[in-house]
């Protein structure tokens, strides 16, 4: 099974009212309105280097993701 390396953040510039959270998937960026966890899960630290912030993410390594529209199901 593919491993995938999850971060999750609340999507602070959320201007549609809809697509709350920022899902990074192997370092891309996906928004989605709901995310369901099934797996444990830790909080992270990164500094981005192009903002000089750093943000907190809920983090996880997952075997499988189900999306079903704009949710997002990481087990």
């Amino acid at each position: 099974m593919k491993k995938y390396s999850i971060k999750l953040r609340y999507n602070t510039e959320c201007k549609d009212n809809r697509l709350y959270w920022r899902v990074l998937i192997n370092g891309v960026e996906h928004l989605a309105e709901n995310v369901f966890i099934q797996i444990p899960v830790s909080t992270t630290a990164d500094f981005l280097e192009d903002k000089g912030v750093t943000k907190h993410h809920i983090s996880c390594e997952a075997n499988t993701l189900q999306w079903k529209g704009d949710e997002l199901t990481i087990s």
